[in-house]
């Protein structure tokens, strides 16, 4: 259900590191790739890198042939209860451009893909980016900056 992010801003806090950009899957929005899960109600898809038996999501915003897109807000629910907040710029299906992911009273503000600041539950900050996955995103500690 949530994507990669959600889970991943919980671990970025225990386990902070770099990731490997993985390459972009082609969507199968069949209903068999638990990696794309469909709003039933907008009747568009999201990207699902991390699926959970029992979630489901709630699409705000437009749909491009059958993806979510453009400006908008995906919730993100497990068993009937509010997990997750995706808001920002949407592209086939994944956020592309700025946004924030919010779960878990962890959130992460920034480019998809690069950089921005991953705020964990006890409010303390992390300079992070955004890395790309099949499907979606994960979140990992930013390199330090060069210093001159």
């Amino acid at each position: 259900m949530r994507i990669v992010a959600h889970a991943a801003l919980i671990a970025a806090a225990f386990c902070l590191g770099y990731a490997a950009e993985a390459q972009t899957a082609m969507p199968d929005l069949s209903g068999r790739d638990p990696h794309w899960i469909e709003d039933e109600d907008s009747a568009c898809w999201a990207a699902n890198p991390d699926p959970e038996p029992g979630e489901s999501i709630m699409w705000t915003g437009p749909c491009e042939n059958g993806l979510i897109s453009g400006q908008g807000i995906l919730n993100w629910y497990l068993n009937g209860r509010l997990v997750g907040r995706d808001e920002g710029n949407f592209k086939a299906g994944e956020l592309f451009g700025h946004g924030r992911i919010s779960s878990l009273g962890a959130s992460y503000e920034g480019e998809f893909p690069g950089r921005g600041v991953l705020t964990l539950p006890d409010g303390s900050q992390i300079e992070a980016m955004s890395v790309k996955e099949a499907a979606g995103w994960s979140i990992a500690q930013a390199p330090p900056s060069d210093a001159r």
